[in-house]
């Protein structure tokens, strides 16, 4: 655990170079309309077979909800030096590759895919991505660039010592739905920023709650000025940002809580305007509030 920690900013490399062989990969696909190929009722077969029959990677795959869950076992996934094995790289994209193809030419209502690759023989550690897959088909018509496209992309490093126990995946995974998707990906926007400051460093967390319609953000800061002065402004902007640029207003509340101190703070859906103009360079120079 403590190697994986101390090589968080190398596994950070690796993490772009993937992503950069995912960019390249989605551009040879032609998404011209035709008969669905695979067929919702054998979709999850279906993408085994192809993944086995074109690259001899055995996969397991189940539909949940409207995402597909693609899990692959490896005997390695990263080396001594906590770093991507190659070998391990090439299978990934090829089943990305093999998933995009076949959601490409399927009648089935997928709106995100998940992938899933695990050493199941030795350290456990898994990688996940979770794609839109809107944000695919916006990237591949030039509607947003490399960058963003990059930025949307869901990244996770788990360590799960019941995949050693298990021979199967047991797909245990809560249904991926736009708001919890957008939610993720704002926690992990502020955190790319954050951990881009010299002094003011943290870890948040978001998720959404479906049945009150409220973003929840949380982190835990001992200072409570600063949690208010910067970390809350910083959220926000990002939420604001996010939320206007994938257009989705299903929601009625945003909660910030720090949890150290056991405070949050509440706003309305109509204050997040406030926060659109906030300097957020400027926030994460700041060395004050001690």
């Amino acid at each position: 655990m403590k190697l994986f920690l101390k090589s968080s900013a190398r596994f950070l490399q690796e993490k772009k170079r993937l992503s950069l062989l995912i960019l390249i990969s989605l551009l040879i696909f032609n998404t011209s309309g035709c008969a669905p190929t695979y067929p919702k009722e054998k979709l999850e077969g279906s993408l085994i077979d192809l993944c086995k029959k074109t690259y001899d990677i055995d996969v397991q795959v189940k539909l949940i909800g409207r995402n597909i869950v693609v899990f692959i076992p490896l005997n390695e996934l990263f080396n001594s030096n906590m770093d991507i094995l190659p070998e391990a790289v090439s299978k990934i994209e090829n089943v990305i590759l093999s998933t995009s193809r076949l959601l490409f030419s399927t009648d089935a209502e997928v709106d995100f895919y998940t992938i899933i690759a695990a050493d199941v023989k030795v350290t456990a550690a898994e990688v996940i991505l979770v794609r839109y897959m809107d944000d695919v088909y916006k990237f591949m018509n030039g509607w947003i660039g490399r960058e963003e496209y990059r930025k949307r992309i869901l990244w996770q490093v788990n360590f799960n010592p019941e995949l050693i126990k298990e021979a199967f995946f047991n797909f245990n995974i809560e249904e991926m739905t736009l708001p919890k998707f957008l939610a993720e990906q704002i926690s992990q926007r502020v955190n790319l920023e954050l951990n881009s400051s010299v002094v003011n460093k943290a870890k948040v967390s978001g998720s959404f709650n479906q049945d009150k319609q409220l973003f929840f953000y949380s982190l835990s800061i001992s200072n409570n000025l600063r949690f208010n002065k910067i970390y809350v402004p910083i959220i926000l902007n990002m939420v604001d940002e996010v939320l206007a640029q994938y257009k989705f207003s299903g929601f009625n509340q945003i909660i910030v809580k720090n949890e150290l101190l056991r405070n949050f703070v509440v706003f309305e859906k109509e204050e997040l305007k406030e926060y659109r103009n906030v300097d957020v360079a400027e926030l994460l120079t700041l060395p004050y509030y001690d």
